[in-house]
């Protein structure tokens, strides 16, 4: 396998995780704190980072199936962070409004959805 797709798959792996802790932290404590907003920044920059390296190493085209499902999922978790940086800065550590924490959990589902279907294109690459 192409060393830059697989850099890339282990970058991955480590935005999932660091996605998975700020997400389930902010949805347990139905607040932002610094845990969360650190958790959900590491995995926007491991992911961008991820995307790159797997663009780079492809050989196919980046808009396939799993590649659109992708960039959409990366940019509703990018937009929860801002959102996430937003409320912050205006509310502190306020509790999250209901609707704030439904979009956080739709974005991290499709994310982990692209995540997911990642892993079936790698299977099938074999």
């Amino acid at each position: 396998m192409n060393p830059l797709l697989m850099t890339g798959i282990i970058v991955v792996f480590f935005a999932a995780a660091s996605y998975s802790i700020g997400i389930i932290t902010q949805l347990r404590r139905k607040l932002i704190n610094l845990m969360v907003r650190v958790f959900l920044t590491a995995g926007v920059c491991l992911d961008a980072t991820s995307t790159g390296f797997m663009i780079a190493g492809s050989r196919r085209i980046p808009l396939t199936f799993h590649g659109v499902l992708g960039y959409s999922a990366f940019l509703l978790m990018a937009g929860d962070l801002a959102f996430s940086w937003r409320h912050f800065r205006k509310q502190s550590l306020s509790p999250l409004p209901r609707r704030f924490w439904r979009y956080s959990l739709a974005a991290y589902l499709w994310w982990m959805l692209a995540f997911l279907a990642g892993g079936v294109v790698v299977s099938r690459m074999r």
